[in-house]
């Protein structure tokens, strides 16, 4: 595992994924890793103020408007202090089953979204085959925490559903 841990953020992510950052030194800027299955995960920072109850609508919004039949479930949860709000989107592209996540919450000044998009890829994990859609929501776990360790990620720890 990997850990960024820079400009006020911390997380975990798995080694072979690619990370790019983009003007995270100013209010706005972003952080995506990738894998070589099309998988990705997002960070956006939004200067403190704007509501992150209406990011995740226009997320959502636009996912609606790009893929028909969605199945959306919406959440409002706190987690290690951070009251978190977002939709979890279930809808089929090219035939295949996709899962895609947006989660919006304030921090240290900021807010925060992130969004994550997979199919039913699955990697391999201490001889076992885990879904990536768990491990993005592990780096997602370990940026809420503020903390992380490889053992934490290991475990695969989750966002609990609604």
């Amino acid at each position: 595992m990997k850990e960024y841990n820079s400009n006020g953020l911390y997380f975990g992510y798995p080694e072979n994924w690619i990370i790019e950052e983009s003007e995270m030194d100013s209010v706005t800027g972003s952080i995506q890793l990738t894998n070589e299955d099309g998988a990705f995960w997002l960070l956006k920072k939004y200067p403190f103020g704007t509501n992150p109850d209406e990011i995740a609508k226009e997320v959502l919004t636009l996912m609606q408007e790009e893929y028909d039949d969605m199945e959306v479930d919406r959440f409002d949860r706190i987690f290690f202090d951070k009251m978190v709000t977002g939709f979890e989107m279930t809808f089929f592209y090219l035939d295949l089953m996709n899962f895609a996540t947006v989660l919006c919450f304030e921090q240290d000044g900021l807010t925060i979204a992130v969004f994550w998009q997979t199919g039913n890829q699955l990697i391999i994990r201490n001889d076992d085959l885990v879904p990536v859609e768990k491990v993005l929501e592990a780096v997602t776990f370990s940026l809420l925490r503020g903390t992380c360790n490889d053992q934490e990620l290991h475990q695969q720890q989750q966002i609990p559903n609604p």
